[in-house]
């Protein structure tokens, strides 16, 4: 039995269909049931009635990439970079051996060295200079937009305006600062929660030390925290209250000024007093206890006001 002259029988599901295995999306498919995966999805495929892109997932979507152009136009980009960039290594005739990178390599194979580096070095430049007519058109329009281009007489042309516009108004003279409702909140500690919080308590299987609770026996491990963790917050704003209250008294009571002096009448320091005696180092043959009677009043030594 001769074939047909698309080349496949007619046992074989027709062009186009998805072979079996396919994970992507097939409008309808869902629906569809009795027949092969194949044969279904050629059935929709061709269906007018359902809505598709019209578009095979395999077709071409772009033009042909410089890969595909004529040798010679490969050759007119690389001797143009090799002018335009001066000496670089990336040139037309690349020596086999080079260990360099060579942006785009990974995309051409199955040729000799110089023809997949002269490939690869050709639709790199092509992307660049794309990009840089971009930028170019892009630089002209912001030109034109403010009125900055010339024309053949050096006269400024008109600014190019939009028609619609959106304007602006201030809402407030500084931004504030952006808080999200339902930002991460960071758990609350037991120590700092309310003794009638029932959440106040440690998990079973918590190995850390809780206060309190070593004297808690007979319940389970969440009671025993709760209560040792309330114990330690009662006897914590116990001790605050007792210091609040000593240093109001403190505050409160009035100010007793030393009537003690540190210098005596009619008697001397007691031995081993380490501070300043007025006179002490001139005095000499004494003990230390009468060599400081009226201390501020006793005249200096005699050999001091005679070297005066």
């Amino acid at each position: 039995m001769p074939l047909p002259p698309n080349g496949k029988s007619i046992l074989m599901t027709p062009d186009p269909f998805h072979t079996p295995g396919y994970g992507g999306f097939c409008p309808q498919f869902k629906y569809q049931i009795g027949e092969t995966f194949g044969r279904t999805t050629s059935r929709l495929l061709e269906n007018d009635a359902v809505a598709s892109s019209g578009k095979l997932v395999l077709a071409d979507l772009s033009k042909p990439r410089p890969s595909s152009e004529p040798t010679h136009s490969k050759s007119n980009l690389l001797k143009n970079r090799t002018q335009s960039w001066g000496d670089q290594k990336l040139l037309e005739k690349m020596v086999p051996g080079y260990t360099g990178f060579i942006p785009r390599s990974q995309h051409f194979f199955g040729n000799r060295y110089a023809i997949n580096c002269r490939s690869a070095i050709s639709d790199f430049e092509y992307d660049h200079r794309l990009h840089n007519e971009k930028l170019q058109d892009l630089k002209l329009t912001a030109e034109l937009q403010q009125g900055k281009v010339l024309d053949k007489d050096g006269k400024p042309m008109p600014a190019i305006r939009s028609r619609y516009f959106t304007p602006l108004t201030a809402v407030a003279k500084e931004p504030k600062p952006y808080i999200s409702a339902n930002g991460f909140q960071h758990s609350k500690s037991p120590y700092h929660m309310d003794n009638g919080n029932p959440n106040k308590c440690f998990m079973s299987g918590y190995t850390g030390f809780v206060p309190r609770s070593r004297g808690q026996l007979g319940m389970g491990y969440p009671i025993i925290t709760h209560q040792g963790l309330n114990e330690f917050t009662n006897d914590l704003k116990n001790t605050k209250d007792a210091m609040n209250r000593d240093a109001n008294l403190r505050r409160e009571a009035p100010k007793m000024t030393n009537t003690k002096p540190i210098y005596p009448v009619e008697s001397g320091l007691v031995p081993h007093y380490t501070g300043h005696i007025p006179g002490q180092k001139f005095r000499y043959g004494e003990t230390f206890g009468h060599s400081t009677e009226n201390a501020l009043t006793q005249p200096p030594p005699r050999e001091l006001i005679a070297s005066i």
